[in-house]
């Protein structure tokens, strides 16, 4: 909800307040209902306001109980009322369910020092700065919704929520990092959690904690994926009434009593947050936004959308994307620039819904998460058939077709295959990474650990754990961040509650939970019914395809690798379709555009 920065003196030598109040100026973007900065002697803490509607009178940050700890905070917190007991309970009488998100966390620190976090429920990126201890606690929430960044830079420690906002103080190296433009090229985001593609500014990883006493600084972990027992239901329809009812609260936890925004799709998971969001605040105003091809690709997804709309009596601001160009205003539009590279030749659709967003209020839920939290075991009726559970496949089976009306899929595929053992994101080196930065990185043995799978796979849900653990997800969550979009509006994912992630976790596996049947079962009554049968069915075909398919050689603009990529791409190995010099391109396209995204980026870090 807000911008947050500190910087700490190692000598304890006061802060320059000329750097605070850039530091200020350059979250003012973000945080435009106020900016505060506050010198604490050898620390200085600055705070920039973006007024969500959470909180009826959020005090003005950095912010203090006692006038010993101060903080300043990006945060929302949920589980207000156990949290608010439990610090009661632990000495704090004052203690309250309605206090600001700044003042909870405080009240936490005071109970229980830097292991308050593993109390906290919600969104949340802050730094604490303990006065009389003189020791900076800085934290980040636990699925890694909030970005974190921070740096030692010659003699002072600097953090922020805003990885341009801590390169401003002078003695950060601002160099490139080899090994993140490595990954970008590879993965299209930086694997490693805690890299940036500074060199000199460090991402705090999700659910770890940061602490800088005496000079030195140590960052750990502390937080890991639930491994709870199995729950237990009476049957599928009591589990899935269960976990509506958990994310009806999450989703509850995010909505403003003004409303919220909701990008809308025509699938499930979006319409089940809508449709939860109209159950819990049904006074709240719910406006739906929704990008349609029309022309340039076969597209359903309207059609469904327009379903879920009219049931829930939830307006949409409809968005044709088809005259949306590759890398279209990437030179020219100030919100397509970003503080690292992105793979997005189409991120003018995203700013453009973003924008009008922000137009209608300060808060857009998505559906985004569905997928991880609910991840199936395709081949799960294969299993138990190779495993001589007969009468088990065949009661599963029966049971996933009384509540589905339809024949499940046994998997036998992704079993022969052996797919089901293999890491879900795996990853090769391209054939036009420089063999250079290939040496520098040893990028071989990268991609091998990177693609390496988890040593201890969760006993429950395996599939569905090793995609939470994904560094994606926090990438993804950076990406849509006011920070980096330069735009007033917070985007909120109700499936990364914490709440919904462990109960999806604890559900035993079964053959009827496949095909999201926890929703399919649970918003029975709740979405119309085709919605609901609707299979999960991707694009007939790639956007960027069909551009180049029906612009020719004219699909990009005229845009084409520099000299500026060369420490990093190997340019006559890029297909000429993606502006490089190399052969034809038969297959798709879109793998091989990461070269030309970096370098129109770095042609906008040289203006």
């Amino acid at each position: 909800m807000s911008g947050i920065a500190a910087v700490v003196a190692l000598d304890a030598a006061p802060v320059d307040p000329e750097l605070l109040g850039r530091m200020a100026e350059r979250l003012a973007r973000r945080g435009p209902d106020g900016r505060q900065t506050r010198a604490l002697g050898g620390c200085g803490l600055v705070h920039a306001l973006l007024l969500t509607g959470d909180e009826a009178a959020p005090a003005p940050q950095p912010f203090s109980l006692d006038g010993q700890a101060w903080i300043t905070a990006d945060a929302r917190i949920d589980g207000r009322d156990a949290l608010a007991r439990a610090l009661r309970g632990a000495g704090e009488a004052a203690a309250c369910a309605d206090e600001t998100a700044a003042a909870l966390i405080l009240r936490a620190y005071r109970a229980w020092g830097t292991a308050c976090v593993e109390r906290l429920l919600g969104d949340f990126a802050f730094a604490l700065w303990d006065a009389p201890r003189r020791r900076l606690f800085c934290a980040r929430d636990p699925l890694g919704v909030k970005p974190f960044y921070y740096a030692a830079a010659s003699g002072a420690f600097v953090v922020s929520n805003t990885l341009e906002c801590v390169r401003l103080h002078p003695g950060v190296d601002d160099a490139l990092d080899d090994a993140a433009v490595a990954d970008f090229l590879v993965h299209s985001f930086i694997r490693d959690s805690g890299r940036t593609i500074r060199r000199g500014v460090r991402a705090l990883p999700a659910a770890h904690r940061l602490v800088l006493q005496d000079g030195r600084h140590a960052v750990e972990r502390y937080w890991e994926l639930p491994r709870d027992e199995p729950l237990r239901h009476r049957g599928p329809a009591e589990c899935a009434e269960h976990f509506v009812e958990v994310l009806r609260e999450a989703v509850r936890d995010r909505v403003p009593a003004a409303g919220a925004s909701i990008l809308l799709s025509g699938g499930r998971d979006s319409p089940t947050v809508a449709a939860l969001a109209r159950e819990g605040a049904p006074t709240a105003r719910l406006h739906g936004f929704t990008a349609r091809y029309d022309r340039l690709i076969h597209d359903d997804e309207p059609r469904y959308a327009a379903l879920a709309s009219r049931a829930l009596g939830i307006s949409i601001d409809w968005l044709a994307v088809d005259g949306y160009r590759p890398f279209a205003r990437f030179e020219s539009d100030p919100l397509l620039a970003r503080p690292e590279p992105v793979d997005a030749p189409l991120l003018a659709i995203e700013v453009d819904q973003l924008r009008g967003a922000a137009a209608r209020g300060r808060v857009l839920l998505t559906g985004t998460g569905g997928d991880p939290v609910l991840r199936e075991t395709a081949s799960r009726l294969t299993r138990l058939v190779a495993g001589g559970r007969l009468l088990r496949a065949g009661a599963e089976a029966a049971q996933y077709a009384w509540w589905h009306r339809r024949v499940p899929r046994p998997g036998v595929r992704t079993w022969v295959s052996g797919a089901h053992r293999r890491p879900l994101e795996a990853a090769e080196a391209p054939p036009w990474i420089s063999p250079e930065l290939a040496r520098r990185v040893d990028l071989a043995a990268r991609i091998a650990e990177q693609n390496a799978p988890a040593a201890a796979p969760h006993p429950l849900r395996p599939e569905a754990a090793a995609q939470l653990a994904s560094c994606f997800w926090p990438t993804l969550f950076g990406d849509y961040d006011p920070g980096v979009t330069g735009l007033p509006v917070e985007v909120r994912h109700p499936f990364f509650d914490l709440r919904v992630v462990r109960f999806a976790l604890a559900v035993p596996p079964a053959q009827w939970y496949n095909d999201k049947g926890l929703l399919r079962i649970g918003m029975r009554g709740r979405l119309p019914a085709p919605l609901l049968r609707r299979p999960k069915t991707p694009l007939r075909e790639d956007p960027l395809d069909a551009h180049r398919r029906a612009e020719g050689d004219a699909w990009l603009d005229g845009r084409t690798l520099g000299a500026e990529v060369a420490p990093w791409v190997a340019v006559e190995r890029v297909p000429r379709a993606a502006g490089g010099r190399g052969e034809d391109l038969a297959g798709p396209v879109w793998p091989h555009l990461r070269p030309l995204g970096l370098a129109l980026w770095l042609r906008r870090q040289q203006w």
